[in-house]
């Protein structure tokens, strides 16, 4: 083989190869940028479900102290009932 076919063969494979590792290197550097993006994405989505976790702690001592109120009234309205049921009598609802 002289040299002249064997620098056509290097230079049909040479000439894809080089440009399949620009193109490679293009989508390599678009992926890095996506998953960059993601990233700071899903910190602030993990911002959010902090946020949103702490508030529902906050509304689950609320809704605990509206029951705990609740029942006090409750027993307050029983212990109504009762002095007015030895006062008047029974009362018909």
């Amino acid at each position: 083989m002289n040299w002249d076919k064997i620098k056509d063969i290097l230079t049909i494979c040479l000439i894809p190869a080089v440009g399949w590792a620009l193109v490679t290197s293009r989508d390599v550097g678009q992926l890095e940028t996506r998953l960059e993006q993601q990233a700071g994405e899903i910190m602030e989505a993990q911002a959010e479900i902090k946020a949103l976790s702490k508030r529902a702690q906050i509304m689950e001592i609320a809704q605990a102290r509206i029951e705990t109120k609740l029942e006090v009234l409750g027993a307050q309205l029983t212990r109504i009932e009762g002095m007015l049921n030895t006062s008047f009598g029974p009362i018909k609802p």
